[in-house]
């Protein structure tokens, strides 16, 4: 069983020079051309989504422990007290490290609770960025006809909307996951963290306010191959891009678009098979219609 699902676009004409699959070549283009026409999608960093809270998360107090690695609690302790070598020895291979750093810092005239505290928390607001870094995102929607969107993420029905079919046997279809919505955070436990270490990324990246439960949207999540396997990286520029051309299926033009870029699309669309509609604004409603126009 397919799955179709659509993206909201702007009409970008920057001018950019990037590698292109189809061609297999540089290719000096428009950034909306490179998407809607070359099927080249830059996935994006959760780092600069406009939704303050996305991919935002919390752990649950036993998680905590597992965040922070023995090294790092020697570091930060020993910038405050000058440890000994058992000391350290004794943080580094205790089976208990809470009762270890108990001990510790109690030779020292701490408390844990305190030092335990701020210790993690110092650390996960290091190390918060990083995580969300650590993926990157393709924003996608189950809907075409929404008000919002269109007017969001479609420079105010001036532009466009792909849609996309992703089939089960596709490589992209296990990248692809439901957003949940909800009032509360993602919670990690320290089942998750022990059970596998990268899942629950994964998990936070797909959880958002309920608030934006309207976009309706899904996901492709994969991880940022940048950073965390360059080698995969096949294209001479070394940027991380989706090839997606062979899953588009039709495209939606928004209700207030301009001739000329209506013109274009609808040119490739003969070229290419493609289906084309178009948004209408409903006569007696405050809603979308599309209208089938190739």
């Amino acid at each position: 069983m397919s799955k179709k699902l659509y993206r909201y676009r702007a009409f970008n004409t920057e001018m950019i020079n990037d590698y292109s699959h189809i061609h297999q070549s540089m290719i000096n283009i428009e950034k909306w051309k490179f998407e809607a026409f070359e099927g080249l999608v830059y996935p994006s960093s959760p780092l600069y989504f406009n939704d303050p809270y996305d991919c935002e998360f919390c752990f649950q107090t036993e998680a905590l422990e597992n965040i922070v690695d023995r090294e790092t609690y020697i570091y930060l302790l020993n910038r405050k007290f000058k440890l000994k070598k058992e000391e350290k020895d004794r943080i580094l291979y205790s089976d208990d490290i809470e009762r270890a750093l108990q001990i510790v810092l109690k030779a020292h005239g701490a408390r844990l609770s305190d030092s335990w505290i701020n210790i993690i928390e110092n650390q996960l607001n290091n190390c918060m960025d990083k995580i969300k870094d650590s993926v990157r995102v393709v924003c996608l929607s189950e809907v075409y006809d929404s008000m919002l969107m269109w007017s969001h993420y479609a420079q105010n029905h001036e532009g466009y909307c792909i849609e996309y079919e992703f089939e089960t046997d596709d490589w992209l279809y296990k990248h692809l996951h439901p957003v949940t919505y909800t009032n509360d955070r993602y919670i990690v436990s320290k089942k998750d963290m022990l059970n596998n270490a990268t899942k629950w990324i994964y998990e936070t990246t797909c959880h958002k306010s309920d608030v934006w439960s309207y976009e309706e949207e899904w996901r492709i999540v994969t991880p940022n191959l940048n950073k965390v396997m360059p080698q995969k990286l096949e294209y001479p520029n070394g940027k991380y891009v989706l090839d997606l051309k062979n899953h588009i299926k039709s495209f939606y033009l928004g209700a207030k678009i301009s001739s000329n870029f209506k013109n274009e699309i609808l040119q490739f669309g003969r070229k290419n098979g493609i289906t084309i509609y178009q948004m209408m604004l409903s006569p007696t409603t405050y809603e979308l219609e599309a209208q089938k126009i190739l």
